[in-house]
């Protein structure tokens, strides 16, 4: 009998150590933290996507200054009397 209760005993406690073992691996995330966390996520990534496509946007603008340039450039009007050639 008292092999038994020894036994029982052993076992109860391998339970437990396993238990608390089994919580601390596994006890999860909140809800609340998922969603803290993706939305302090998704902000971080829309300011810097903002601020991305603004650095785009100026190089664009200079891009697109430079070409009106070469374009005023290409298009200059004829010297005294010449007229284009039309293919």
């Amino acid at each position: 009998m008292k092999k038994r209760i020894n036994l029982l005993a052993g076992l109860a406690v391998l339970a437990a150590i396993f238990a608390a073992l089994w919580f601390v691996r596994f006890r999860g995330v909140t809800h609340e933290r998922i969603y803290d966390v993706v939305v302090a996520e998704s902000a971080d990534v829309k300011t810097q996507i903002d601020v991305r496509s603004s650095a785009i946007d100026r190089k664009l603008d200079r891009i697109e200054s430079k070409l009106d340039r070469l374009l005023e450039l290409a298009d200059r009007p004829l010297p005294d009397n010449l007229r284009r050639i039309e293919p």
